[in-house]
């Protein structure tokens, strides 16, 4: 038999495809080895849009449920879901209940071919469309626009074509003995804040409906058991609200607000933002919670030395949940509550400057007067806007969160970390609570 011989040039061929073969499954040897599974044993985590308790609430995992890490900052895990979306988790709470935790809510296109902007209003650049039917995780509404998950993204839709209701979670909220905790001092009313919100029987989206209440319907507040209030109201109707569906008003009645007229008879609690496991965004050389809690103490030494009465929801580096800290502040009947922030990009440089934010439409003669104040400041101002955040919303008291620029800002970040800037903030915020009120 003939003996045959393969061409060189094939063999040349060869040798390059089997080098690139094993290449190849080396590199996917190798990422699979940096590419883990880790299993939920916690009754309930929250998955949030980006590393940080600050961040939403996009969706929720809960025991038994297993995700891929893709990488690690900050101690959160960035994770891919079994439905292929990305999200946070906080590495701590992998094996523990998180606090606070919240459901989402979904919104169903109306309209047969609608735009998502990168921002709210019709201005605002087009990042996609979506068609009649489509399902999408809502954040918030505010202005006739509604705030969405779009491709792993925040952006917005116009609230006349989307169709927003509660939806279930996959795993039920943990739950508490229904008890009257601190807050029930000045918590009266509970005013429903969604278009739509479903009041069970027990507290946890599992339980049996008991009816549907409707945005802006009052109801008498009962206690608080976990994430869920008691309400009950003339109409017979008794049962269970989700605590992020709802708005809470003063007992007026029973305990006034303090009608003060000067700054020094004030009672002011200063929220230093994040701390402990949570240290908010990185800058190059610090994290924000170290910045948040040196403005927040040289804030209250300024305070005081004006005669206010002082209270810190936290005076060290240490965790205080966001269900806590408007707690603080209502149990205290505070004259002011301020949250203090720095905020950060997903690029650097992308953003600078200070912003006011407010919740409640009260608050928004203070958020003015303080942000008129920080206009004046070092760095670029943003204005007032509206903000849905827990230590504000869920705060009877006055309240405003505040972030004084960006970390990830090389302008920006030069300024935050230092004394000089921290006596000017301070000493602007001081002099806009004192016009606050005198007016």
């Amino acid at each position: 038999m003939e003996q045959t011989t393969m061409p060189r040039n094939h063999k040349k061929t060869f040798l390059l495809f089997f080098i690139l073969l094993i290449s190849l499954t080396a590199f996917a040897t190798m990422a699979l080895a940096n590419y883990s599974t880790i299993k939920i044993d916690a009754a309930v985590v929250n998955v949030r849009t980006g590393p940080g308790l600050s961040y939403d609430t996009m969706t929720q995992i809960g025991a038994g449920d297993r995700v891929n890490i893709l990488e690690e900052k900050n101690n959160w895990y960035k994770v891919r879901l079994s439905n292929d979306k990305i999200g946070w988790v906080a590495s701590w709470l992998v094996n523990n209940t998180e606090i606070s935790a919240a459901t989402n809510t979904m919104g169903t296109v109306t309209g047969e071919k609608i735009n998502i902007r990168s921002e709210s209003n019709d201005q605002a650049a087009i990042i996609g469309s979506v068609t009649k039917g489509t399902e999408l995780t809502v954040l918030y509404q505010e202005n006739g626009w509604t705030q969405i998950q779009y491709n792993q993204q925040v952006a917005w839709i116009s609230s006349k074509f989307i169709d927003v209701k509660p939806a279930s979670v996959q795993q039920e909220a943990p739950t508490t003995v229904s008890t009257t905790d601190e807050k029930s001092a000045s918590i009266k009313t509970i005013t429903i804040r969604n278009e739509e919100a479903n009041i069970r029987s027990a507290p946890g989206t599992t339980s049996s409906l008991v009816t549907t209440a409707t945005k802006g319907q009052n109801f008498d507040y009962v206690g608080t058991s976990g994430d869920w209030y008691h309400i009950r109201n003339d109409a017979g109707i008794d049962g269970y609200v989700a605590s992020w569906l709802v708005d809470l008003s003063a007992d007026t009645s029973s305990a006034p607000l303090a009608n003060v007229s000067s700054l020094a008879e004030a009672t002011v609690v200063i929220d230093a933002g994040h701390g402990g496991d949570d240290p908010g965004a990185e800058a190059s050389t610090f994290y924000e919670k170290e910045a948040t809690l040196k403005t927040a103490q040289t804030l209250a030494a300024k305070l005081k030395a004006v005669g206010a009465n002082v209270i810190l929801t936290r005076d060290s580096d240490k965790s205080v949940s966001l269900r806590q800290r408007p707690a603080i502040s209502n149990q205290a009947k505070a004259d002011v509550f301020i949250s203090i922030h720095y905020d950060s990009t997903e690029n650097a440089n992308d953003g600078s400057g200070t912003t006011t934010y407010y919740y409640h439409e009260r608050d928004k003669a203070l958020a003015k007067i303080v942000n008129d104040g920080l206009a004046n400041g070092p760095l670029p101002n943003n204005g007032v806007r509206f903000g849905d955040f827990q230590v504000t919303r869920e705060n009877t008291q006055p309240a405003l969160l505040l972030e004084l620029g960006y970390v990830n800002n090389t302008t920006d970040s030069s300024m935050i970390n230092t004394d000089s800037y921290r006596e000017k903030i301070s000493n602007t915020i001081v002099q806009s609570l004192n016009q606050y009120f005198k007016k």
